[in-house]
């Protein structure tokens, strides 16, 4: 593994980038173990502190692996071939964890919020559907705005449960940190939208297990959608 010294005010960032440019290149591949602190502070030329920042971020993405008492890994990818991972690869290997994990929290988020929403809270959500998730958006707009966000955040909201709300405020944040909008086709995107106004019926309906099961198709399609990349 060579790596280069780096000179940047945010040194982490650099560091980031150099690790998934070598990814890129195939001078790691996935399940390979890092150099020591010590190995990679004395090539890169930096601190302990700003190497522990750039692999913080990346394991928050799910790109990094760490064993107590046996050192950093890059992330193990599924069946993929060891030949032709990219960065790509991985973050879209992260981002099934990611919809997996969203699966086992938000079809019960929705069942809540079927329960527990308060008419203003309805009224806000078909507010946000409407606004958001036109179907005359642009690609422009879809690479600007993170539409998405807003209407799985109030669903979170009208469960009335703080932690529920932080939890799937954390997996959408992890989302967009893994790139899903660079992943998925604007015309995706625009189906998974369209599905939007059938959860909204449900819980407007107060129908819990419709609105449980909408959801759950709902992300099943976008891992179907990640998995065809």
């Amino acid at each position: 593994m060579i790596f280069r010294k780096v000179k940047n005010v945010r040194l982490y960032e650099t560091i980031i980038d150099q690790i998934m440019d070598m990814v890129n290149k195939g001078d790691i591949l996935p399940g390979d173990k890092f150099p020591s602190e010590r190995i990679l502070m004395e090539r890169l030329g930096v601190s302990r502190a700003v190497l522990r920042e750039a692999f913080r971020v990346l394991e928050y993405r799910g790109l990094v692996e760490s064993k107590p008492g046996g050192g950093r890994y890059l992330r193990k990818t599924g069946e993929l071939s060891l030949l032709k991972v990219t960065t790509s690869d991985l973050e879209r290997d992260a981002l099934l964890d990611v919809v997996e994990a969203r699966e086992i929290v938000e079809v019960e988020v929705v069942r809540l919020a079927a329960k527990r929403a308060d008419e203003k809270e309805l009224k806000q959500l078909i507010e946000i559907d409407e606004k958001y998730h036109g179907f005359d958006a642009t690609l422009e707009e879809y690479h600007k705005k993170d539409m998405d966000l807003a209407f799985h955040l109030k669903l979170a909201e009208m469960s009335h449960n703080f932690m529920l709300k932080e939890m799937v405020s954390f997996m959408l944040t992890l989302t967009t940190e893994l790139r899903e909008k660079s992943i998925l086709d604007f015309e995706d995107w625009l189906n998974l939208c369209k599905e939007h106004s059938c959860i909204v019926k449900a819980i407007k309906e107060r129908d819990e297990d419709q609105a449980s099961e909408r959801m759950k198709l709902h992300l099943n399609r976008l891992r179907m959608y990640l998995l065809k990349k």
